[in-house]
């Protein structure tokens, strides 16, 4: 069994209503007396990020966190439900959020609202404590299953959002500048940024982004990886190529293997973020067991096993 399983309470109130009037003996859930799932799939299929808001338009904070409800009800690792969302409402810190992010998404500021998307280690060591148990950060696991946990309820949020004619947009770019975003919403040790997410209403009705994606057989491996053979791979190109002209992506002058080497080539967006993560995971107490500069030596290690305060190293801006 998975261990990103809603708790079995929750389970309870989600059974899927048969559709075939068969016995489900061996499917229990399948024949659950529940009201009936729609089927999302063609839903999903033509969903669409907005990138342009309503300024204007305002969503009620009950609804705001009626959806962050929903969303908190996705999946998790072992019940630890590793993230938090911070809801950033003062508007000179979403300008300066946007600041951070090298400008190009106005969306933080003409979004109805803004939430910052955190793996959050934090919690986790203050429920421990609380039960007098210890805790130790470990830093890669940390962050890989936080930001699962975190990824899981956002998506959960902004289903929620769209489902009620909202529009979203989520937003990597705080990644250009991560030490400052956490410094500027003040968040503490084991609270990690890892994307925005703005909620609102589509400027001109519903959402409509020219959002093509690659051809379904090379994402899914069907009995085993298979490396995508030269065919696939110029249809990954034909497919995405689609998105350029009428779009926020540019003319039909541009092609996919630029923006793939703007994000991945050795001056990309993802070489030039790295050392920002681990500064920011550094800034963040990620690496506090460790020590801020990650002694290699095992002895020293162990024979600093306890567990910092919480709030020791709170940030109060820029990197450590």
């Amino acid at each position: 069994m998975s261990d990103r399983t809603p708790p079995a309470g929750d389970r309870a109130d989600t059974g899927y209503t048969d559709r075939t009037d068969t016995d489900h003996t061996d499917r229990p859930a399948l024949a659950a007396a529940a009201a009936e799932v729609p089927d999302l799939a063609p839903w999903l299929a033509r969903r669409a990020t907005v990138r342009q808001f309503d300024t204007d338009a305002e969503i009620p904070d009950d609804e705001v966190r009626a959806m962050v409800d929903a969303g908190r009800k996705a999946p998790t690792s072992g019940t630890t439900q590793m993230y938090s969302f911070v809801w950033i409402r003062d508007p000179d810190r979403r300008e300066r959020i946007h600041e951070l992010c090298s400008r190009g998404t106005v969306q933080v500021e003409e979004a109805s609202h803004f939430l910052l998307v955190c793996v959050d280690v934090r919690r986790i060591r203050l429920l421990l404590a609380h039960r007098d148990r210890e805790f130790r950060t470990t830093p890669a696991m940390g962050l890989l299953e936080g930001s699962i946990d975190a990824s899981l309820a956002a998506m959960g949020v902004m289903l929620a959002a769209e489902s009620r004619g909202y529009g979203v947009c989520p937003i990597g770019n705080i990644l250009n500048n991560l030490t400052d975003v956490a410094a500027t919403a003040d968040l503490p040790a084991g609270v990690l940024p890892i994307f925005g997410l703005c909620l609102g209403a589509p400027r001109h009705g519903e959402a409509a982004e020219n959002a093509p994606r690659v051809p379904l057989d090379t994402v899914l491996h069907e009995g085993g990886y298979r490396d995508p053979t030269a065919a696939q791979l110029d249809a990954c190109y034909d497919a995405m190529n689609e998105m350029y002209g009428d779009s926020v992506y540019g003319d039909d002058r541009r092609e996919w293997q630029e923006t793939l080497e703007r994000y991945w080539g050795p001056n990309g967006f993802m070489n030039r973020r790295e050392g920002e993560l681990l500064d920011a995971l550094r800034q963040q107490g990620f690496f506090a067991a460790r020590g801020i500069d990650e002694p290699a030596d095992a002895d020293e290690l162990d024979a600093d096993s306890d567990a910092p305060d919480p709030d020791a190293d709170r940030n109060s801006g820029g990197a450590a």
